[in-house]
This record gives C-alpha cells, structure tokens and sequence, in this order.
C-alpha cells in the first residue's frame, strides 16, 4: 500500500512539469506594428504627464496550446511627444544622442525620424485603402 501511494504521489507531483512544459511548446510568430501608443497614468504612484508616440517595432506572439495569445511589442523606432516637451526620436528605447559611436549628425537623425513618420504613414494609408477595397464588396 506504501509503494502505490508513493508512486501517485510521485505521478501527481511530475505531471505539474509536464503541463508546463507544454505551454513552453507554444507556437511563435514574430510581427510587426506601426501605429500610434497613448500612455495615461491612471492612478496609483506619482502622476506623469501624457505621452504618445508613432511608432514601427517588432512583436512577438506566442500562441498556446489552449488558444491563449500573448502579444509583446518592442521598443523599435519612435517618434515620441509629451506634453510640454520637445518631440524626441528614439531608437530601441534610447535618444540617439546617448548612443555612443554611431556617428550620425543631427540631420541624419532628423531625416532618419522623418524617413520614420512618413514611412510609417505610407504604411497606414495603404492599410487604411485596403481595409475600404475589402469592406466595398
């Protein structure tokens, strides 16, 4: 009798892994996002100020075994604005003028920032002109 509740034991305690293990099996598809992100604080800690920026970065979806989906967005390419702040370009989640050895001036990085927004508009419209031709039938 020791040796059959040892042994249900053990089953039940390695089938908690094993379950885990499965969801660690989750289907990974990489993507991509261009568009605009709005921060509120919405309470909580210290109040900060709006921010929004428009924005191209690399995603990341896992698609579970169960159907559950969890989406990341990284840091990509931003052009960033705060109220009553100066409009910034970050690049990874960093101001270019941080990164050492780059070697960019200044109007590198202000042609790269509006390479970035008209690209990036470039993209929506074309978004915006599909999703008209697909809802006119």
């Amino acid at each position: 009798m020791r040796k059959l509740l040892t042994t249900i034991t053990l089953a039940s305690l390695m089938s908690a892994p094993v379950q885990a293990a499965g969801d660690a099996l989750a289907e990974v598809r990489p993507g991509a996002f261009v568009g605009a992100r709005v921060k509120l604080a919405l309470g909580g800690g210290a109040p900060t100020r709006p921010h929004a920026a428009l924005m191209i970065a690399p995603t990341q979806s896992r698609i579970s075994d169960d159907g559950m989906v969890r989406t990341r967005i990284g840091e990509g390419v931003a052009l960033n604005f705060a109220g009553g702040e100066k409009s910034s370009l970050t690049i990874g989640g960093k101001r270019p003028d941080a990164v050492k050895g780059l070697g960019i001036s200044t109007g590198g990085w202000i042609a790269i920032g509006v390479g970035t927004v008209v690209v990036a508009g470039g993209i929506a419209f074309a978004l915006w002109v599909d999703a008209i031709e697909d809802n006119s039938d």
